[in-house]
């Protein structure tokens, strides 16, 4: 029994050592095809078409993949042409060797050897001005999904790109062919990134995972949450903006807040009652920023909140933070309708002057006592 019981494959030692092992061995199988096969001339090339699972069984110590990485690196280096797209186990592979046919018939000598593996092309050449993917390309992406539109959208960029750097290349066509494949992926990824941006409504709520993280694992206060929830989404309404990630933008926001709060009733620890000269102290300010709430329209507010609570008599550790409370509630009371009335040709964007609320001010104070 022969040690070697199949047909042989003969390489060419000098081609392995140019283009490497894997390669010339492929490209000597597909030479074997191509002889025992039925080309046909197209586009001034010879293509040969075999079966996946005839080239398999001719190349049983490789798999698919293999078989698609090596034919897909012959193809960028000039080496190989593909018609259709890449190899795969369900699909017929058709191929020609880049170097032109001849129509002319060619005496058949019967002494001659077998061919043997195709030379290797011309040198490489930069991408001229004029230079339009073939028919064969654009039919390769169009299989991948890749909209003829855009395809043609990519050749000025890529011709003019390439023409910069005056880059010498055996293939432009497999460079295009990965770059818009490239570009598409990545405009798909875009699409459908912005297909789930929504703009922000006034019945927004933050989910019960946003709302897990800052009660549960950050140690908030819901009701200082509640009262981050109106002027969040009045400042983003406003803006005009769309997202898909508005939990994460309001989770942030209230971090912020939160730590200049907390810092705030630190500060003051023992009840108190209102001293008549009450001001709020500058980090107030700070947090009002963050909530993009007029320094002005706080400070209107402090004489009615002073004397508020001075007839009212009761100490609290800290009015910088009752006093925060007080004027959140009212700047979203005061923006709530701003895009809901204009029949009365007032305008509803900014504050009146000397008059910041629409109810009382005992009722505003006594909706909330958790920071009392």
């Amino acid at each position: 029994m022969s040690l070697i019981p199949e047909k042989t494959i003969v390489i060419s030692p000098t081609l392995a050592a140019t283009i490497g092992l894997e390669e010339t061995v492929f490209l000597q199988v597909l030479q074997e095809c191509a002889v025992h096969g039925n080309p046909i001339q197209s586009s001034g090339f010879d293509w040969v078409t075999v079966s996946a699972s005839k080239l398999l069984a001719l190349l049983p110590f490789w798999h698919e993949a293999d078989i698609r990485r090596l034919s897909a690196g012959l193809h960028e280096k000039g080496l190989l042409l593909i018609g259709g797209g890449p190899f795969s186990e369900q699909l017929d592979f058709r191929f020609a060797f880049n170097e032109p046919s001849y129509k002319q018939p060619q005496p058949v000598v019967k002494s001659m050897p077998p061919p043997s593996a195709p030379q290797i092309p011309h040198a490489a050449k930069t991408i001229g001005g004029s230079w339009l993917p073939s028919s064969d390309a654009l039919r390769q992406l169009a299989q991948l999904g890749v909209t003829k539109a855009f395809a043609d959208q990519q050749i000025p960029q890529f011709v003019a790109y390439w023409r910069e750097r005056n880059v010498p290349r055996h293939s432009w066509e497999s460079k295009y062919i990965k770059e818009v494949w490239r570009q598409w992926q990545q405009a798909e990824s875009t699409n459908r990134r912005r297909s789930l941006e929504v703009s922000l409504t006034g019945d927004w709520r933050p989910s019960k995972d946003a709302l897990d993280i800052l009660i549960t694992k950050g140690g908030i206060n819901p009701n200082f949450i509640d009262d981050a929830v109106p002027e969040f989404i009045l400042y983003w309404r406003d803006r005009g903006d769309v997202s898909n990630t508005w939990d994460s933008k309001f989770i942030q926001h209230v971090r912020r807040q939160w730590q200049f709060y907390t810092g705030i009733m630190e500060q003051d620890a023992m009840p108190r009652p209102m001293p008549a000269q009450w001001q709020p102290k500058e980090s107030v300010y700070d947090v009002l920023q963050m909530a993009n709430i007029d320094r002005q329209f706080a400070q209107q507010g402090i004489p009615e909140f002073v004397l508020y609570w001075q007839e009212n008599g009761t100490p609290h550790a800290s009015w910088s933070t009752k006093f925060l409370q007080y004027v959140k509630r009212q700047w979203a009371r005061h923006n709530q309708p701003q895009s809901e009335s204009e029949t009365d040709g007032k305008q509803q964007g900014s504050y009146s002057k000397g008059r910041i609320r629409d109810r009382n001010i005992i009722d505003a104070l006594s909706d909330r006592s958790w920071a009392s």
